[in-house]
């Protein structure tokens, strides 16, 4: 059989209901086994995804099961290595793409050759697939993104089931950092920038959900994001060559971290007051100027002194 084209791998856990759509979504824009591979990468669900495959997929979707829980990065290393494709696409089980994703990316790559990795706008979902908003636009037109490293490394600018990436830049740099729990994709995408040109489509034809059954919300409460966060400040630092742009990423991470913060800080309240000290403590410490930071500090000593 000859090398297909573009490989769609759809690492799963536990979202056999949302599967459904991301594998039909998949199904209603197959370019045939010569061109397109599918293949779904389950990290040893319990909700029998193998039924949704072979339900909807009819022989033409490939299942493939871990043999025990190997956690998500893994999976998507072995989503990685067995993806035979020029163009991989990395699609997480319960997200999916719209009419014209495939094709347009096809087109992208033959119309700028020197692209090694192309994302397009995104819509953000819930769990019925409503539209809670839509990304910015990073610029107006399809084409390369100019200094786009220098964007990436310092925010998250792409979603993973809106990128693809040629198969030859993972056996180049190497695949998702193990030791990133949380923002192994946003660090990926930052170094691939780095060393390759990166196309874009100026319209959304990915989805990225976000729904209250995620695996990582009590995590997020528990500030593993954070943590995650401060761990991911480093390894992208480690990235720059010059200081102004080290200060840039600095500086970035520190807002975002506030800003998780604060987010898990009011969730936090809902749960355990420990979680939400915990986040304040950060608020504190990562608190963009002295006026907010005794805000946060009168704020937690009044949940202190209440506890």
């Amino acid at each position: 059989m000859s090398t297909p084209k573009i490989s769609v791998m759809i690492p799963t856990y536990n979202c056999a209901g949302l599967l459904r759509k991301t594998l039909a979504s998949v199904l209603e824009q197959d370019l045939g086994p010569e061109l397109m591979q599918i293949e779904v990468i389950d990290d040893c669900s319990t909700d029998h995804p193998e039924q949704v495959v072979a339900e909807l997929g009819k022989g033409r979707v490939t299942f493939f099961q871990q043999p025990h829980n190997v956690k998500h990065v893994k999976n998507f290393q072995t989503a990685l290595s067995r993806a035979q494709g020029e163009i991989i696409h990395l699609l997480h089980g319960d997200d999916f793409v719209l009419p014209g994703f495939y094709t347009q990316m096809l087109e992208m790559y033959t119309q700028f050759p020197e692209i090694k990795a192309c994302f397009t706008q995104n819509h953000v979902v819930d769990s019925d697939h409503r539209i809670i908003h839509t990304a910015k636009k990073i610029q107006e037109h399809n084409g390369i993104i100019p200094n786009f490293f220098e964007m990436q490394v310092a925010d998250q600018y792409i979603q993973t089931p809106s990128i693809t990436v040629k198969k030859e830049v993972y056996a180049t740099l190497g695949t998702f950092n193990p030791s990133l729990s949380w923002t192994e994709d946003w660090e990926m995408w930052a170094r691939i920038a780095k060393h390759y040109p990166i196309g874009y489509i100026a319209q959304p034809l990915a989805c990225y959900r976000v729904h209250t059954h995620s695996s990582t919300s009590m995590k997020s409460i528990q500030g593993e994001n954070i943590n995650d966060l401060k761990r991911i400040k480093v390894v992208l630092k480690g990235h720059c060559d010059t200081e102004d742009l080290r200060e840039k990423v600095e500086h970035s991470l520190n807002r975002i971290i506030f800003d998780y913060a604060l987010k898990n800080y009011l969730a936090a309240l809902k749960v355990a007051k420990k979680y939400a000290l915990r986040n304040l403590k950060t608020c504190i410490a990562y608190a963009p100027n002295w006026k907010t930071r005794w805000y946060y500090i009168v704020v937690y000593c009044k949940i202190a002194i209440r506890s």
